[in-house]
């Protein structure tokens, strides 16, 4: 299972994952359905197989139960970037224990806090460390970057604050860092047409795109950590939906909502999360000016 970047390895791919990615409540319960048939198309395929080992990739949500499903056939199991129960549901340990022979963490925190466990586990280097090296920032003196996510129901909710951004920053050219699984046309009609004029949309060489921007604002945690590696000042912030914030954030047992902020231990991000739409949109233009003033020697 896999998307564009795996399918050009000549990898065969038995199920595409594009647009089945999920956070929260919600997405979860309006992706049900699809989670299902694909757990039992890939259930089929592994019966079938009958592989040596089942690699899992994050996405517990069908993952797990694939795990569950190939111990029962004498497979072994490995989960790379395994579930967040350091987040959430550490229920989910008693799971892993029992259906994932090794797992896989790319995050320090993580490696410990499975280690503490008793769950069988390893660390890697992020890869984005390696992938990331060789770019240098090539800054443009008015342009923001906006990376918005890449879950549509995510996207959708995030540009009702990236619009009202806009509007408080008149001065700035914004340019949209999609992720490859946004089409463009898809996306150009989210975007309010008065900011048309006012932004670039981009796509390819994401990477050196992002070079050039003097801030960029994150909505999601790759994003927020690739811009870290890239030494690029930032601003992030999350506009959770109605039943996730009122109902899902009582099951969270941490109070950090940014990934780098969890990975290195300490508040280097400025993070804003909000229900309350205008007090989120000036909260984020605020730190952007502070961030964008002249003689700021991190822009």
């Amino acid at each position: 299972m896999g998307g564009d970047n795996l399918k050009s390895t000549k990898v065969k791919i038995i199920h595409e994952y594009k647009n089945l990615k999920t956070l929260g409540f919600t997405a979860g319960i309006g992706t049900f359905m699809k989670n299902f048939l694909m757990y039992r198309k890939i259930a089929r395929s592994i019966f079938k197989i009958k592989p040596a080992f089942f690699i899992a990739v994050a996405y517990p949500g069908v993952n797990l139960l694939l795990c569950r499903y190939a111990k029962k056939l004498g497979i072994k199991t490995i989960y790379l970037l395994p579930p967040q129960i350091w987040a959430w549901g550490s229920f989910r340990k008693y799971f892993i224990k029992k259906w994932v022979d090794l797992n896989i963490s790319v995050f320090p925190f993580e490696y410990q806090f499975y280690k503490s466990l008793n769950l069988k586990v390893i660390y890697w280097q992020n890869p984005l460390f390696g992938l990331l090296k060789g770019y240098r920032r090539q800054i443009i003196s008015n342009q923001i970057g906006v990376m918005p996510g890449s879950r549509i129901p995510d996207l959708k909710r995030n540009l009702k604050i990236i619009n009202g951004i806009i509007k408080e920053l008149p001065d700035f050219n914004f340019t949209f860092i999609l992720h490859p699984e946004i089409q463009f046309n898809q996306f150009e009609k989210l975007v309010l047409k008065e900011s048309l004029n006012k932004i670039k949309i981009v796509s390819l060489d994401r990477y050196q795109e992002m070079c050039k921007c003097r801030v960029i604002i994150t909505c999601s945690g790759t994003a927020s950590f690739e811009t870290a590696l890239l030494r690029i000042p930032q601003v992030f912030f999350y506009y959770p939906d109605f039943l996730d914030y009122h109902i899902f954030r009582h099951f969270l047992k941490i109070n950090e909502y940014n990934l780098v902020n969890l990975y290195y231990g300490q508040k280097l991000i400025p993070v804003f999360v909000s229900r309350n739409k205008k007090k989120l949109i000036q909260k984020v233009a605020g730190e952007l000016y502070r961030l964008l003033k002249p003689g700021n020697k991190n822009c």
